[in-house]
């Protein structure tokens, strides 16, 4: 249905287009990324930071899923000459190994910045209170970074002993087997736009999630969510920022309140395993020990509300329940109404020069008659109920109304 080249408009010559999460994360921006490049033939390389706390699906039109903590949305495909992670990222090596293997990524086509950060064991568990930055075991465990909403997977205890300078700091340039993939990233980034390739700079998380924005902190991540920070983590100019492609979802989100910890089974002793939802639903048939930990994950913008997914899945006309679990914990998130306020805030704090492109997934938890719907404009009448809801919360003095996403795969969209 979709043409290659029906996405060009979105990519320049001599610039980055940028794609980042106008909410709190998970608004199914790597299905947005793994779109716009499937669709143009006017893009040559692509490059991001990212941390191994958060992760994104991709499902292509053929129903092949790809989980990605490390490398683009747009990896699987093979017409980019090579992607880049920049000197800001954080590398979970198990999880590049197997994303470079499963999307069978030449050496020449990857390129790592030698001062990016390796997570260690420590990392991890001393977000989960068990030791202290130098890794030595605490008499009494704490809570870590657990009542803010963390993920504990000990990206920001990684962040920090880069930005100490701290010589137990573990980087790419010390692990042979990365020696291949090393490069100037951001020399090399710049080369190819001065010639006039155009580029394709991904953001993790998403904008509410900022640690600098005071009405969150402290249940925010570990850096700023921004076009401008997108830019520092690769440490690139502005003056190459390009589009801006900004993607919300109908229903935003935020991780769930609670973390649970493993217990051995005849001794009360924590052995810091956290358990997927799953695991605890079995942990309570098999009457088995674990330790529950109660948080805040935080709040939303004043004009919103928390919703029950129940509630959603009436609303909507679903047959089928809706709720959905974090790609990373897989514990059952927290959902909320629509903001119109992070639209024009996210929007505020990520102009450039170029154009804004603003993006709605989930558009079927308002009406599930959408689901995988595709195709352009606003032309069927099946589609007015979808209509009205994004005249009523999509402002548009600023950005452009350009993407509904209407499914899990893909090419399911709708141009307006």
């Amino acid at each position: 249905m979709f043409e290659a080249n029906t996405t060009n408009f979105v990519f320049e010559p001599g610039k980055l287009t940028i794609l980042l999460d106008g909410g709190a994360g998970s608004s199914g921006k790597g299905k947005l990324g793994a779109f716009v490049t499937e669709h143009a033939n006017n893009w040559q390389f692509c490059c991001n930071a990212f941390m191994p706390n958060a992760g994104h699906w991709v499902k292509d039109d053929h129903g092949k899923e790809y989980f990605y903590q490390t490398l683009n949305s747009c990896a699987y495909q093979p017409h980019y000459e090579k992607m880049f992670l920049g000197p800001g990222t954080i590398i979970e090596l198990p999880a590049l190994q197997r994303e470079v293997e499963e999307n069978e990524i030449e050496p020449h086509r990857l390129g790592i910045s030698p001062v990016c950060a390796i997570l260690q064991d420590q990392d991890s568990a001393f977000e989960r209170g068990e030791v202290d930055l130098d890794g030595n075991e605490l008499p009494i465990r704490g809570d870590g970074t657990m009542k803010h909403g963390s993920t504990c997977h000990g990206v920001g205890a990684a962040l920090a002993r880069r930005r100490l300078r701290r010589p137990d700091v573990k980087l790419a340039r010390d692990v042979p087997e990365l020696a291949q993939y090393l490069c100037d990233v951001p020399r090399e980034i710049m080369d190819r736009l001065d010639r006039g390739q155009a580029g394709f700079l991904e953001i993790a998380q998403g904008f509410q999630l900022s640690y600098l924005l005071p009405e969150f902190y402290p249940f925010c991540t570990s850096r700023n969510c921004t076009v401008a920070a997108g830019l520092d983590d690769m440490m690139l100019p502005p003056c190459y920022a390009g589009n801006v492609l900004l993607n919300y979802r109908t229903f935003p989100i935020r991780t769930s309140n609670y973390k649970y910890i493993a217990k051995e089974r005849h001794e009360a002793i924590e052995v810091g395993a956290h358990l997927t939802w799953s695991q605890v639903q079995l942990f309570e048939k098999l009457g088995l020990e674990y330790e529950k930990y109660e948080g805040n994950s935080g709040p939303g913008y004043p004009d919103q509300e928390e919703v029950e997914w129940d509630t959603i899945t009436k609303d909507s006309g679903s047959l089928d329940p809706i709720m959905e679990m974090a790609s990373v914990t897989k514990l059952p998130r927290r959902a909320f109404t629509f903001s119109r306020r992070s639209v024009e805030e996210s929007i505020r704090h990520n102009r450039t020069d170029g154009r804004t492109f603003i993006s709605v997934n989930f558009v079927n938890y308002v009406d599930a008659g959408l689901l995988g719907d595709r195709g352009h404009g606003w032309n069927e009448s099946s589609r007015t109920q979808i209509r009205d809801w994004c005249r009523r919360n999509i402002p548009t003095e600023n950005g452009e109304l350009t993407f509904l996403g209407t499914g899990p795969r893909t090419d399911d969209f709708i141009l307006v």
